[in-house]
């Protein structure tokens, strides 16, 4: 690229940032899904959200709180996985055209 006569934003913007997308967007969705597991997590120091009714359930050896907890949480895990691994297959298609 800089043999071509590109500046280093345009190498930057043509070259370098498309090779490192799929790369930081994998990394994106890790994160994305662990912090959807933190969430249940920060129950235990009394934050609530998803994990309120997991621990609830737990203490209470009531199986169809942790279940109605745990469920949402699956789905929304799977959900940002798969829209992540959507999003990345879509650039890596359009990055081969």
């Amino acid at each position: 690229a800089r043999a071509m006569g590109m500046s280093g934003a345009q190498r930057f913007l043509h070259v370098q940032l498309p090779l490192a997308l799929p790369v930081f967007l994998r990394s994106l969705r890790v994160v994305m899904v662990q912090t959807v597991g933190m969430a249940v997590i920060a129950a235990l120091i009394g934050a609530g959200g998803f994990g309120a009714l997991v621990f609830q359930g737990l203490l209470s050896s009531a199986i169809d709180l942790v279940l109605l907890g745990v469920i949402p949480v699956i789905v929304l895990a799977v959900l940002t996985d798969a829209l992540f691994d959507l999003l990345i297959a879509l650039l890596k298609v359009k990055r081969n055209d």
